[in-house]
């Protein structure tokens, strides 16, 4: 069998496999939390933010601020340039119910344009809200856009 041949029959699926396997990643803001619910009073702290990148599958559903279902956990960023915030995400939010020490959620962006800059400063937040959308507990935390990305 001359090498062509085997080239079209082994080499070339193989090839065109990976490619059609590889996707491309989103950029989102990771945060890490804790959220109990101890006879109505909820206790929420952010543990960690940091940037990720994640496929479109684990990507979250955005919700405007103006749609936001209640009760939830709402999570949402601004950012911060140059002491003034330049635009705030949709919301990300998790059903109400959901309680751990170690609760990982990604907070999304609409639009590329809206991805921060490396070195801007984001300022996430976390909240509880009830079904009237009342705060029952938040928490924030800052940190800094590491990584570069391009559409």
């Amino acid at each position: 069998m001359n090498r062509t041949i085997l080239f079209i029959i082994i080499i070339l699926p193989v090839v065109l496999a990976s490619g059609c396997i590889h996707e491309s990643k989103l950029p989102a803001i990771k945060v890490v939390f804790m959220h109990y619910d101890i006879k109505g009073h909820h206790i929420l702290k952010i543990k960690k933010v940091e940037p990720a990148f994640i496929t479109k599958k684990e990507a979250p559903t955005l919700y405007p601020w103006y749609n936001t279902p209640f009760p939830s956990i709402i999570l949402f960023a601004y950012d911060w340039r140059g002491g003034k915030l330049q635009f705030v995400t949709p919301s990300t939010c998790l059903p109400i119910e959901t309680e751990g020490d170690n609760i990982t959620a990604y907070i999304g962006f609409k639009d590329p344009r809206h991805v921060p800059k490396k070195g801007d400063g984001i300022l996430v937040i976390v909240q509880v809200a009830d079904k009237r959308g009342r705060v029952l507990a938040s928490d924030e935390a800052m940190f800094v856009w590491n990584v570069t990305w391009k559409p």
